[in-house]
């Protein structure tokens, strides 16, 4: 859960056939929202019509990014239920719970005090915008984690703080942010046993320094850092079993992946036979991993 750091690494876990559930609520950006979150999987058993809001011809929830906003009520609400039932049954017997947070600047709605994951262009003066101090977060997060290990006691929680600068909050307070974020998991690590803290804003800061490591925006990583930091990420925190199927995968998704020239010759037809026998080898060892979706690729051609 968290910032478009999760997202990326989620999404890259999934392509590999691990099984993960990453960002049901969409991009999550501040310690209270993904506090919010964790207790709303917890405590809800689905969301209702009211729990959304209008605006700009979109049905929408103050819970989740704007990839769940529909023209259409019942569709927005199938999108999120959807979402939120997988990440709630996934979440009661998972082993690790991955925690990106990007900034610790919070927003609730005035009116209400409800808070907010995501602003769907209402305009500014609809809600607050709150600080959170290192103590707050590490208090929120604390709080979600106890509540989280009754159901799931095993579960282990790995931290990082986003690399991606908060720019329109000016440099000085992107800093004071990012810098707040990083006291709050080192408090949270004193208290709590089982929290990791995985340094993807330090790799990114510190050692992808070239400008060829960000994307056109010069906020976000290029896919050029995207892959360092899933490099260290991989090395640091899997065992040499899980290492060398991530490779034998990989190896299979570039053959999925492979447009040839002819496709009707031999030779081709033999490279499709040898990559669906290695498909078979380790579906037979790893039983819970799906290729289906490579499968069928494969025998369409």
């Amino acid at each position: 859960m968290g910032s478009c750091f999760a997202g990326n690494i989620g999404r890259r876990m999934e392509e590999l056939k691990f099984q993960v559930c990453h960002n049901p609520f969409g991009v999550v950006y501040n310690p209270r929202s993904v506090s919010h979150n964790l207790f709303q999987l917890l405590q809800k058993d689905a969301f209702t019509e009211q729990d959304l809001s209008f605006h700009n011809e979109l049905w929408f929830s103050y819970s989740h990014y704007t990839l769940f906003s529909d023209p259409d009520k019942r569709e927005c609400l199938n999108k999120i239920n959807r979402q939120f039932k997988e990440a709630k049954a996934f979440l009661a017997q998972a082993d690790l719970l991955s925690i990106t947070l990007g900034t610790s600047w919070a927003y609730s709605l005035k009116e209400t005090g409800e808070v907010v994951s995501n602003c769907h262009k209402v305009p500014a003066p609809a809600f607050n915008r709150t600080f959170l101090s290192a103590g707050s977060s590490a208090e929120l997060l604390e709080d979600a984690i106890l509540a989280l290990r009754k159901v799931n006691p095993g579960l282990k929680i790995l931290l990082t703080v986003s690399p991606i600068r908060h720019w329109k909050d000016g440099a000085i307070e992107n800093q004071r942010s990012k810098a707040a974020l990083i006291l709050a998991i080192a408090e949270l690590q004193k208290k709590l046993d089982e929290v990791y803290y995985f340094p993807a804003y330090e790799i990114f800061m510190d050692e992808l320094r070239d400008y060829r490591f960000y994307a056109a925006d010069m906020l976000h990583p290029s896919e050029e850092a995207t892959a360092y930091i899933w490099h260290k990420f991989s090395e640091n925190l899997m065992d040499n079993e899980t290492l060398t199927l991530v490779r034998s995968v990989e190896r299979i998704i570039q053959s999925v992946k492979h447009k040839p020239r002819f496709p009707h010759t031999e030779a081709y037809s033999k490279f499709i036979t040898k990559t669906l026998e290695t498909i078979s080898i380790v579906e037979k060892e790893y039983p819970f991993m799906n290729f289906e979706d490579e499968k069928a690729s494969l025998k369409k051609v």
